[in-house]
């Protein structure tokens, strides 16, 4: 996999450049926009990590000049400014992920692999490739024969893991050095041939009885046809279903958006007095020392809910209150004497959120249409975004917010129904929670990636939490993206219809035999 990264802070550069070729990744870095321009019309590139602040231009103008020129390579911004006017602004210029500076490296190099394993085409899709008995685990970047592993430098390895993902392909030697060195290294293309004559020693060392590496005298290498074909396997093409027309969309009914935030209101403000009590019994029951694991896990997902209803809903002050009585709850966390007067005073802050009028403000959910222009289904070609949420109140804000973008919403509260709905509706999207009374959402992403029929199903999380280790754990499972609760609905909005479509152009270019646009 080759990447290019545009960042004029040199140390960064050296840092994050050296990181990735650990992981077996050919990296081009360019400090400014106009030297990145030069690169991208002359190299093949999958995947560009783009710093939003350079020194000619800014990250935001490049992507928006690249997607306009038709290349559809997948773009990660880095960028230092963390408001949901900046994101949506990066995300609108055609990027596909952004992260926040300062940023953990492991959360980058998550959000990395899941960029290339969802855009890249099919086979990249594949966890393991194999040649006769010779595999190369992509998961753990490891070549074995017969299960014995060998390595391999850094450009054999890159050598080897081209062939085997183009099989039939004959590449070039200068075809061979755009894809496996760095732009800045300039070998001549005896140096590919010193390569090619090197791996294949190693090969031969590690047990292989012929040499997979066939060369074509004045036209370059490729891989030999394996000794022992296996059973043929049908090409089941990935069905398409519902595509994003090009309508442009019509405006969201303000009217009903408005009616069903305030029946929601209501109902949330009707039970909170139910919550209220479940609370008070665990405070209790801590006080008098006999607060067992039911009640206390009964307490925080209670908490939880809360989170993510209350300030979806116009009362912020109550979900930032509902998640102090979440931390508090977490099993983790070591409860002591002084903590039962502390949470009796969060639950009474927490009810009082609701009544003072002057601690209410309008719902995060805005009523406007958002700027941004993303296509539309037309009735009968819709979309389908499935939602997976034990919060009944969060379930309805997002059925009335996607409803009127005109897609087709399954919503489901019971997780351990799970499968069987996802099976009977087949959904085009999938919003899943992170926790959920007996059930973790990251688990059952991980479950979905390594099913052949839903490994390339786009998943968007959507959690209260936010910290950074969550959010990189939600990656390594296998997420597309991830957002917060309460709900802003110009992320909500930028971030599903821009997948949705992303997603529709990707089977499309599948479906009819294309390859993707990288450079």
């Amino acid at each position: 996999m080759k990447i290019l990264l545009v960042e004029d802070d040199l140390h960064s550069t050296e840092l994050l450049s050296q990181l990735l070729a650990e992981s077996h990744y050919t990296i081009d870095s360019a400090l400014n926009a106009k030297t990145a321009w030069q690169y991208i019309e002359t190299y093949t590139y999958d995947l560009i990590i783009l710093d939003v602040m350079l020194p000619d231009s800014d990250g935001i103008g490049l992507c928006t000049k690249l997607r306009a020129a038709g290349y559809n390579t997948p773009v990660l911004l880095l960028t230092a400014k963390d408001s949901t006017n900046d994101r949506v602004m990066g995300l609108e210029a055609g990027a596909d992920d952004y992260v926040v500076k300062p940023y953990n490296f492991q959360e980058l190099l998550a959000r990395i692999r899941a960029l290339l394993r969802r855009y890249s085409d099919r086979d990249n899709l594949i966890q393991e490739l194999t040649w006769e008995r010779l595999h190369l685990d992509i998961r753990t970047n490891t070549f074995s024969y017969n299960l014995k592993p060998f390595r391999l430098t850094q450009k054999e390895y890159r050598l080897l893991e081209l062939f085997l993902r183009h099989p039939q392909r004959v590449f070039s030697r200068s075809a061979l050095i755009d894809q496996v060195w760095s732009a800045g290294e300039f070998p001549s293309e005896e140096a590919v041939t010193t390569h090619i004559k090197g791996l294949r020693q190693k090969l031969k060392a590690a047990g292989l009885p012929i040499d997979p590496i066939e060369t074509l005298y004045g036209l370059g290498y490729r891989l030999k046809p394996e000794p022992f074909q296996a059973a043929e396997i049908p090409d089941v093409q990935p069905v398409v279903t519902n595509p994003l027309s090009e309508e442009s969309p019509s405006q969201i009914d303000k009217v009903r958006v408005l009616e069903v935030i305030a029946i929601v209101t209501k109902k949330l403000i009707a039970i909170l007095p139910e919550s209220i009590a479940l609370l008070r019994r665990v405070a209790i029951a801590l006080d008098e020392g006999n607060l067992d694991e039911d009640l206390r896990y009964d307490g925080y997902m209670e908490a939880h809910r809360l989170i993510g209803s209350m300030g979806s809903l116009g009362f912020p002050e109550g979900s930032a209150i509902a998640f102090q009585i979440e931390q508090k709850l977490k099993s983790d966390f070591a409860l002591v004497q002084t903590d039962p007067p502390m949470l009796q005073q969060l639950i009474t802050d927490l009810e009082a959120s609701t009544c003072d009028p002057l601690k209410t403000v309008s719902p995060s959910i805005s009523t406007s249409q958002p700027q941004s222009h993303h296509p539309q289904q037309q009735q009968g070609d819709l979309s389908k975004v499935m939602i997976v949420d034990d919060d009944p109140h969060i379930l309805t804000i997002l059925r009335a917010l996607l409803e009127n973008w005109n897609l087709e919403v399954i919503t489901l509260q019971d997780p351990q129904k799970f499968w069987q709905v996802l099976e009977s509706t087949s959904p085009d999207l999938l919003i899943l929670d992170l926790i959920m009374p007996d059930c973790n959402g990251m688990d059952l992403c991980q479950s979905m990636r390594t099913s052949s029929l839903w490994k390339d199903l786009p998943i968007v999380f959507l959690s209260a939490h936010h910290d950074r280790e969550t959010i990189r754990q939600l990656f390594v499972a296998g997420a597309d993206d991830y957002l917060s609760k309460p709900i802003v609905e110009e992320d909500l909005y930028t971030r599903i219809l821009s997948r949705l479509e992303r997603s529709r152009l990707r089977q499309a270019a599948d479906g009819n035999g294309h390859t993707h646009h990288y450079g």
